[in-house]
């Protein structure tokens, strides 16, 4: 009583000024070391949603190299997390490289206006998802911003190097 499932997860469901309203305590509270932590913190919530995906994927065969890009595609894009609408715009596997745009994001919607890129969570959230997807180490770096002016928020991701 007083939970609410989706997919058989407990979720929490909070309005999309919430965020907001944690991201300028954290950033009163840590200063700059709030983008950081929110990018730990989405990295963490990415890898986990990663880690179920994966299961599943395997569970169902879809996992072999012929389904992985349809199926990242997918996982990625119908997410359904609330963070706004993702499309997996490239997507090459065997050197490391994905481009996602996201439309309505959470973080920049809310964020009032910015001179650099701020979807943090969502860029450590696609870091963590695509490292468990792809099975490699990625690092996501936000270009375009909807917070700064862009029309939509627009991630590289790529391999780190070793």
């Amino acid at each position: 009583m007083g939970e609410v499932e989706y997919f058989g997860q407990k979720v929490v469901l909070l309005r999309r000024d919430a965020f907001s309203l944690i991201r300028k305590e954290l950033s009163r509270v840590a200063g700059t070391a709030s983008g950081v932590i929110l990018e730990v913190a989405g990295r963490r919530v990415g890898t986990e949603e990663g880690i179920v995906l994966s299961s599943k994927a395997e569970g169902l065969g879809l996992n072999r190299p012929e389904g992985l890009p349809d199926f990242i595609r997918t996982a990625v894009e119908e997410s359904n997390m609330g963070f706004g609408k993702m499309q997996v715009k490239e997507l090459e596997i065997s050197v490391g490289k994905a481009v996602v745009i996201v439309q309505n994001s959470f973080e920049a919607e809310d964020a009032g206006v910015s001179l650099k890129p701020i979807c943090r969570f969502t860029s450590g959230y696609l870091e963590g998802i695509f490292c468990q997807l792809v099975g490699k180490n990625m690092r996501s770096q936000e270009i375009e911003c909807k917070a700064k002016g862009d029309n939509d928020c627009k991630f590289i991701l790529s391999l780190v190097a070793s």
